[in-house]
């Protein structure tokens, strides 16, 4: 007797789903996609965004509905709710809640917070659409794209330097995600995605009203950061500046220029083996940018040798030299990473204060210096790590000292780090990844 097939999760089947329109798209590059919206309001879609949005635990909207109260309304009655509405083409999106964080030189950073709901279904479209731009999106792009990371272009720059860039044009875009203008964006997305309702969603959810201090806006530019499509709509834009590069022959040898574009988001940077070609490469982004009605950040945007340094997403690089005096690629974490992760260990320590056990202390360390460790791993990070291993101790000593009022302990130094090793703290020492070896799919220099 045969065995019944398992039922299919939801999750498998939107994977099934994917793949089945990435295939589409990648075997026919003009094709565009006009059936689409049924599948956005299918259940497994649905569930599936319902599952990843909580799981990514943000904050509530102008609604002030949180992941909690979904939770106890029910998931699967919010879905089925949603899908009705969908259906019958009633839902409309709601406002967007304007929020600020602090980043780390002080400047305030505003992010849009749409409902819950709205995050949803947000996420329901993504699903369906992305597959589709995947298919178009080049080998130079690492950013909020699947099975791409920011240890994935840390990796392409270090194999770039390796293979003869000297030179670095270090990019910095004004105001990008705020200032992308709606109509040629919408143009963009008109190449894959036809489907009339699919793109008046995209429509409504970029000119939705934004709520700060009671007062409701309506944008006429940009896409805010906080909504779930937003990095994919990003990258859809500035897609178009990663083909006319390759388009050129700049990402390979063209006429004697040379420039490897690698870019996460809107973070980027130029590759070249001359000070003129990064000029000359200078020029032609601007110039690119403009017509899209982008600007670069000239304040941000230089142009230097590569052994003199540059940081890019938190990871300082640098072409050095061997004991035996050979060149190769140096990447370690930026002297503002270190600063801001001591920041975070004194602030995680001093936030459980002194009426807590050793133990608790150091649980909830863990996870601060298991996340950073794993971002800068897969770099020349020992001696950092080793830094970091210090000041963890050095931090939890202070806090014994202070817990215990012990003034002898806190003059001398005389407390041994096994204390706190033994109550589990997270030596990253041990966490240094050997370097292997990185082939991209065609060599970006030369």
């Amino acid at each position: 007797m045969i065995a019944p097939k398992a039922k299919l999760t939801s999750k498998e089947k939107v994977r099934k789903l994917q793949r089945t329109l990435y295939r589409a798209a990648k075997a026919s590059p003009e094709r565009t996609f006009g059936v689409l919206y049924d599948k956005v309001w299918r259940q497994d879609v649905l569930m599936e965004a319902t599952r990843r949005v909580v799981s990514n635990r943000g904050g509530p909207g102008v609604d002030e509905q949180t992941v909690a109260e979904l939770k106890v309304y029910g998931v699967e009655r919010f879905v089925a709710e949603t899908q009705e509405e969908l259906r019958q083409k009633r839902y409309r999106p709601d406002r967007v809640l304007r929020h600020y964080i602090r980043k780390a030189n002080g400047k305030m950073r505003s992010l849009g917070i749409p409902t819950l709901k709205d995050r949803i279904i947000q996420m329901a479209v993504k699903l369906v659409i992305e597959p589709l731009f995947e298919a178009d999106f080049q080998a130079c792009s690492f950013g909020f794209r699947p099975k791409k990371s920011a240890q994935e272009a840390t990796q392409m720059i270090r194999y770039v330097v390796k293979g003869g860039a000297k030179w670095v044009l270090d990019v910095d875009l004004r105001s990008y995600f705020d200032t992308i203008p709606h109509d040629k964006l919408m143009v963009l997305v008109q190449e894959r995605v036809t489907d009339v309702w699919v793109l008046r969603l995209i429509r409504w959810w970029l000119k939705a009203g934004v709520l700060e201090d009671g007062q409701v806006t309506s944008p006429t530019l940009g896409s805010p950061q906080g909504g779930v499509i937003s990095p994919l709509l990003s990258n859809i834009y500035l897609n178009l500046v990663d083909r006319i590069w390759v388009k050129r022959g700049y990402q390979n040898r063209h006429d004697g220029w040379e420039g490897a574009l690698v870019r996460y988001a809107d973070d980027m940077v130029v590759l070249c083996r001359t000070e003129d070609a990064a000029r000359f490469y200078k020029e032609q982004l601007a110039h690119l940018l403009a017509r899209m009605e982008l600007s670069l950040n000239e304040e941000k945007t230089r142009t230097a040798r590569v052994k003199e340094g540059f940081n890019f997403l938190g990871i300082h690089h640098r072409e050095a030299k061997s004991w035996s005096g050979r060149p190769f690629s140096l990447a370690m974490p930026s002297a503002k990473a270190m600063v801001n992760i001591r920041a975070k260990i004194k602030e995680t320590i001093q936030s459980q204060g002194l009426q807590g056990s050793l133990n608790e202390v150091i649980k909830a360390l863990n996870p601060v210096l298991r996340g950073w460790s794993e971002y800068f791993r897969r770099t020349n990070a020992a001696r950092s790590f080793q830094d970091i291993d210090r000041y963890a101790l050095e931090q939890l000593h202070l806090w014994w000292c202070r817990k215990h009022a012990s003034k002898w302990a806190l003059r001398s130094r005389g407390i041994p780090a096994e204390l706190f090793y033994k109550a589990g703290l997270l030596p990253l020492s041990d966490r240094v990844t050997q370097q292997g070896s990185f082939k991209p799919n065609r060599m970006p220099i030369g």
